[in-house]
């Protein structure tokens, strides 16, 4: 009885030590250079955001040089040399392993430029979508330069976070995808105030690391440029509680359990489509031609700073 009480003490006390200092310790996968691929899917069926994309297989991507180990990191880019009638090719990756719950921090000195007609993320996503949700961590359009983060759910999910709990800016609170008042699949979504959040700024700066804590509370993102990573971020033991405000903090009548469940983890580069296609115009790119579609199709080269440079991605449990 009395090595039983000791027990659950114990485990309380380890409770409370884990919620009060914030430290991660149980590494659940490692994307590396040297494992990278061998961990996720090469998906090939149609957009589902009905971009002017052909998303290929590894042996078809590795063939075009849309994938390779670099030393020390990976490479995820898109084809750009050939005339693009039937949508350009490209690589969307989803990971083998599922995940609830979590921080997951990853690390890149490149993400795709801010060039019209793209539309690239790093999201995670679960099944029947909306019904498990969907965290989009790094999103954009066209010539952005702001990061955009965004949750989509089933109805019954809203974020009322305080302006003061974020770095971010608030653009729209309920997370589900047929709100009323909103944009068709808007969500609740979130932009990060800084110039080199996304695309070009990002690459200007050599990159940084984004991490993303998902809790049965909240789910926060934030982004450090590479002269500004905290101490912790790429050590065993990363501390969230001691980066500071998040770019995006999301939480409030929302049950974060019941909305957001076994995720994969996904790297996209897709064109135009729902987003970019719809946004063509307003986003100054009509000049350059009459559709995205076509801008897409005829000017390959364009796209020849399209890509992903990854240098690793750790997923922590909670």
């Amino acid at each position: 009885m009395v090595f039983s009480i000791n027990l659950t003490f114990l485990f309380t006390v380890f409770l409370l030590f884990r919620s009060v200092c914030g430290a991660y310790s149980v590494l659940a996968e490692e994307y590396t250079s040297g494992n990278f691929f061998q961990k996720f899917d090469f998906y090939t069926g149609s957009d589902p955001t009905n971009g002017h994309v052909q998303y290929v297989s590894q042996s078809v991507a590795t063939s075009l040089g849309l994938i390779r180990n670099d030393a020390g990191s990976v490479y995820v880019g898109v084809e750009n040399q050939k005339i693009a009638p039937n949508g350009r090719q490209s690589v969307r990756l989803e990971s083998k392993k599922r995940f609830t719950r979590g921080l997951f921090i990853l690390d890149m000195s490149h993400m795709p430029s801010s060039t019209c007609g793209t539309w690239p993320a790093f999201w995670t996503l679960g099944d029947n979508w909306p019904n498990n949700g969907e965290i989009d961590i790094i999103e954009g359009v066209h010539k952005n330069t702001q990061n955009s983060m965004a949750l989509h759910t089933k109805d019954g999910c809203s974020i009322s976070t305080g302006s003061n709990l974020l770095s971010g800016v608030q653009v729209s609170k309920n997370c589900f995808v047929n709100a009323v008042g909103q944009s068709n699949n808007q969500g609740c979504s979130q932009l990060d105030s800084r110039t080199n959040s996304w695309g070009d700024g990002f690459n200007n700066v050599k990159g940084g690391v984004y991490a993303m804590e998902w809790t049965t509370q909240f789910i926060k993102i934030w982004y450090f440029p590479r002269n500004l990573l905290p101490s912790d971020i790429l050590g065993k033991n990363p501390e969230p509680l001691k980066w500071g405000t998040p770019a995006g903090f999301f939480q409030g009548n929302c049950n974060i359990n019941q909305n957001f469940n076994s995720h994969k983890i996904i790297f996209d580069i897709t064109f135009c489509g729902d987003w970019a296609g719809n946004t063509w115009g307003s986003a100054g790119c009509g000049a350059l031609a009459s559709t995205c579609n076509a801008y897409v199709a005829n000017n390959p080269t364009a796209y020849k700073n399209s890509y992903w440079q990854i240098n690793s991605l750790r997923v922590f449990s909670s």
